[in-house]
């Protein structure tokens, strides 16, 4: 039975916690410590022992002294959200966890023939597995880009943040009367494209 420190790599954040199992691999329950892990990777984490303990009521009682030492549930660089022991109440924790669930900046994707949208968190894995270019995304929702609001591949992709798509009317089978060209034809005079009468 233990108390160990779990440290990301990456941003230095931390994580106090208690295993009273025999998995060496084991690396914490902790609701933002998975979350870390799911989003930098296993490997972005260092685990450290910081004491062991011989019975289940010792181990309770050092994971709130480890806690409250290090100050982990308030400090900012702390995956902790409870003070330990027999594990915190993170009912407190619902409203701040689906605020941010809406804040988080997914993407929603869907086909033009079907505008059922399905949440995506990770876009870079979504496109290599539909065969899109990563940068696509990034083009659909910039309203700057001439493929705003467009599709690609079949696809419609918005980020979380952006409003919901209008229906997808494919310009292209619409046919475009050109006027001004009708009948008409370019060739180059003195350098320069003029348009001639065709007949």
């Amino acid at each position: 039975m233990i108390i160990y420190k779990i440290t990301n790599t990456k941003n230095q954040k931390w994580y106090i916690g208690k295993h009273n199992g025999s998995d060496p691999n084991y690396m914490g329950s902790g609701k933002l410590l998975r979350y870390a892990i799911y989003k930098y990777g296993i490997d972005s984490f260092k685990k450290e022992i910081l004491e062991e303990c011989s019975t289940l009521e010792e181990l309770n009682i050092r994971e709130i002294h480890w806690i409250k030492q290090t100050n982990a549930v308030i400090d900012p660089m702390s995956y902790n959200l409870a003070s330990g022991g027999e594990g915190g109440d993170l009912n407190k924790f619902k409203d701040l966890e689906a605020e941010a669930y809406k804040r988080a900046k997914g993407w929603f994707v869907s086909k033009i023939d079907d505008p059922t949208e399905v949440y995506v968190h990770n876009i870079s894995k979504w496109c290599e597995e539909n065969g899109v270019d990563k940068s696509i995304p990034t083009m659909l929702n910039n309203p700057s880009n001439r493929l705003f609001q467009k599709q690609t591949k079949g696809w419609r992709i918005r980020r979380s943040d952006m409003p919901e798509l209008p229906p997808y009317i494919d310009k292209r089978t619409l046919g475009h009367k050109n006027i001004a060209c009708k009948g008409k034809t370019w060739k180059l005079v003195n350098g320069k494209r003029t348009w001639i009468a065709k007949y």
